[in-house]
């Protein structure tokens, strides 16, 4: 049996590390995405999560090559549809990348 989370539950779960100050930015963009988009960001975040542990400095960027290239049951087979995940992951990480909060360094 395979269990399907509910589109608010991907939402949901995506938002949860954003900051608050922007987190509509990242649900307007979430909002326009389908099921199958979001579970692939869904997806795409376990993984980081694996992969960090045991790692202070979490690096996206880094796990996409291998996200892609793995292909259980052939998944990303299709190179349209790879091409265009691989477009909203890149959307979604640069999303996260302008909701971190940036503290000036003092002197």
């Amino acid at each position: 049996m395979v269990i399907v989370a509910p589109r608010s539950s991907l939402v949901g779960a995506l938002l949860r590390n954003v900051v608050p100050s922007r987190r509509n930015s990242l649900l307007n963009f979430l909002r326009g995405l389908s099921r199958d988009e979001l579970e692939c960001l869904a997806e795409f975040e376990g993984s980081c999560i694996l992969d960090s542990l045991g790692n202070q400095k979490r690096n996206p960027y880094r796990l996409l090559a291998d996200f892609f290239d793995f292909s259980p049951a052939n998944r990303w087979a299709n190179p349209d549809e790879k091409a265009h995940k691989t477009i909203v992951l890149l959307s979604y990480l640069d999303h996260l990348d302008t909701s971190k909060i940036r503290v000036p360094v003092g002197r």
